[in-house]
C-alpha cells in the first residue's frame, strides 16, 4: 500500500462540488434536500447548471463522467467533492480518471455504494484517503448521528476513537492494526480479474450491500474467498445488509445470522477478527468512515481508533 495522501479538512464557507460518476438523481426532492443539509452545515455547494443528461442507469457518457470528476479535482475553488448517488457506472470510468491530476490536487471525495470502486482505486493507486458516507441524495434521509458524523469527518475530526456499543463481535482476539478499505460487496467483487483489483493484505475491510438475495451474497463472498482475499485481510467489518424483497426471490430474505456464519466459515483458516452490525451501508444510519486511514480494531473495547 502506498503512503497515504490526506486531503485538507474543510472550513465553513468552503465549496463542495457535486458530481455524478455513476447514476443520476432519480428524483428532484432528495437532491434539493441534500443540498439544503450541506448548506446548513455552512458550506457552499456547486453543481452543474444543466443537470446530468444521461438516460437509463448512467448520469452521462463514460467520457463525460470521468471528465467531470477530473475537473472537480482540478478546480482549486472547490475544497471537496460529493457524489450525487451510487447506482452503477463507476467501474466504467476508472481508466479515465487522471491520477496525476488527483495527486496534484487532492480533495476529500464522499460517497458509498458504487462509489466504493473509486475510493479503493484512488487508495490503491495514490494512497488517497476518502470518506465512505452518505451521497447527496441520501443525506436528508440519514439519521442525525450520520449527518453529524459526516460533518465532523469533512472538517477533519475523524482521527479519534469510534465507540460501537451495539457491534456484534463474531470473532474477537487481540487488537489488530491495518488500513481501512472496502465498502459495497457487489462493487468489490466486480473488481476481481480487472487491472483495478487490489490486494487485501493488511487491510481492515468493510463489507455492506443492499437488496441482494442469499445466493448472490454467497456467490460473491465465495468468489472473494477463492481469490484469496479473506486470507489477506487483517479484519472484516460487516455493515448493513438490508433485506432483499422476499417476493422477488424463491430463497426468501437474507438471514443475518446465516450471513455472519458464512463469513466466519470463510475466514476460519486465518482466524481474523470479524465484526457485524457496523452502522454503515444503505440504511438511514450510515456513519462516515475514512477509507484509507490507519485503524486499530479493538474487540475488547468494541471500538475503532482512526489515526
Amino acid at each position: 500500500m502506498r503512503a497515504r495522501i490526506i486531503p485538507p479538512a474543510l472550513h465553513k464557507g468552503d465549496v463542495i462540488q457535486v458530481v455524478a460518476p455513476a447514476g443520476r438523481p432519480s428524483a428532484v426532492e432528495p437532491f434539493r434536500s441534500g443540498l439544503a443539509v450541506l448548506e446548513q452545515m455552512g458550506f457552499v455547494v456547486r453543481y452543474p447548471e444543466r443537470l446530468w443528461p444521461g438516460s437509463g442507469f448512467l448520469a452521462d457518457s463514460d467520457t463525460a463522467r470521468a471528465e467531470e470528476l477530473n475537473r472537480a479535482f482540478a478546480d482549486d475553488r472547490s475544497a471537496a467533492i460529493m457524489t450525487v448517488r451510487g447506482g452503477y457506472g463507476s467501474l466504467r470510468i476508472l481508466g479515465g480518471i487522471d491520477l496525476d491530476l488527483v495527486r496534484a490536487h487532492p480533495k476529500i471525495i464522499v460517497g458509498f455504494s458504487d462509489i466504493t470502486v473509486i475510493h479503493n482505486h484512488l487508495l490503491a493507486s495514490l494512497g488517497l484517503v476518502g470518506l465512505h458516507g452518505p451521497v447527496l441524495t441520501s443525506l436528508a434521509a440519514s439519521t442525525p448521528d450520520s449527518v453529524m458524523r459526516l460533518y465532523r469527518c469533512l472538517t477533519g475530526s475523524w482521527r479519534n476513537a469510534f465507540a460501537l456499543p451495539g457491534i456484534e463481535i463474531l470473532r474477537g482476539g487481540a487488537k489488530v492494526e491495518g488500513i481501512l478499505a472496502g465498502g459495497n460487496l457487489t462493487s468489490l467483487a466486480s473488481l476481481l480479474g480487472t487491472p483495478y483489483d487490489f490486494s487485501w493484505q493488511g487491510l481492515v475491510v468493510v463489507l455492506e450491500d443492499v437488496n441482494e438475495p442469499p445466493y448472490r451474497l454467497d456467490r460473491m463472498l465465495t468468489q472473494l474467498a477463492i481469490a484469496g482475499k479473506f486470507n489477506q485481510a487483517a479484519a472484516i467489518l460487516l455493515g448493513d445488509f438490508s433485506l432483499a424483497d422476499a417476493r422477488l426471490y424463491d430463497t426468501g430474505p437474507v438471514d443475518q445470522e446465516w450471513l455472519w456464519q458464512r463469513v466466519l466459515d470463510l475466514t476460519a483458516a486465518s482466524g481474523i477478527p470479524v465484526w457485524a452490525g457496523l452502522p454503515a451501508g444503505h440504511g438511514p444510519e450510515n456513519l462516515t468512515l475514512p477509507i484509507g486511514a490507519d485503524v486499530v480494531v479493538n474487540s475488547n473495547r468494541r471500538s475503532l481508533f482512526f489515526c
